[in-house]
């Protein structure tokens, strides 16, 4: 088999490799050790294949965040022109337009407006906390010689791939 074809097989192999989104396992590891090629050459493989996942989620969260900003765009414009629309019809004492395509009216509502909250009791306020543990913290303590209940050190091994 030539560079070419072991090229081919390792990243159609890769690309069948399947997560359930259910329970996080991975299956289709199977096609990819079958392949008679150096481990070397298997461990490259891996790497460029994660290289270019990784550029994928990349592209793919920067493109979201484009599709948001616009999406945020166009509600505010949206909102702007139904406020505009709102006012427009109030000055010539119109409350309701029906046409072919489109419907308006007015509903009323009512909404409660806080004018001083210095003023509201405390009773009446609504309070969160969130409660979770500064590992920084617990990190300093700990490496320090300190014991936390609870909480260990622990060393781990990263996989760097450039």
């Amino acid at each position: 088999m030539n560079l070419f074809e072991l090229t081919t097989e390792l990243q159609n192999a890769m690309e069948n490799i399947v997560i359930d989104p259910e329970t996080g396992e991975a299956t289709g590891f199977e096609a990819v050790d079958a392949l008679d090629i150096a481990f070397d050459d298997k461990a490259e493989g891996y790497a460029l294949a994660i290289k270019n996942l990784l550029a994928f989620a990349d592209s793919a969260k920067t493109e979201a965040d484009n599709m948001n900003a616009r999406a945020k765009a166009a509600k505010a414009k949206a909102d702007k022109l139904k406020e505009h629309l709102s006012q427009s019809m109030a000055a010539v004492g119109k409350t309701k337009i029906e046409t072919a395509r489109a419907a308006l009216s007015f509903r009323k509502s009512v909404s409660v407006k806080i004018t001083d909250d210095e003023s509201i009791p405390d009773e009446l306020f609504k309070v969160t906390v969130k409660k979770e543990p500064n590992k920084t913290e617990i990190g300093k303590l700990l490496k320090s010689g300190g014991s936390v209940p609870g909480a260990e050190l622990e060393t781990k091994m990263n996989l760097q791939i450039k």
